[in-house]
């Protein structure tokens, strides 16, 4: 069975930045669930968390690179 690596603290249209980066901010418009590993293996789940930055892009990060402004 899965486990959960932690628990994601993001919602949708919360305002986010990359943690130790310059940039634009954006706004959290997707949360995904994936998990990682095959059926020989252990799995665990990961979540991905889909950004609109301010400059029009979209991008897939780990909660771990993101912190809420």
């Amino acid at each position: 069975m899965a486990e959960k690596k932690k628990e994601n603290t993001f919602k949708i249209d919360d305002r986010v930045k990359r943690i130790g980066r310059p940039g634009c901010l954006g706004t959290v418009k997707v949360l995904r669930e994936e998990v990682i590993g095959s059926s020989g293996e252990s799995s665990k789940c990961e979540f991905l968390i889909k950004v609109q930055w301010d400059n029009g892009t979209l991008s897939y990060f780990a909660p771990e690179s993101l912190e809420h402004v």
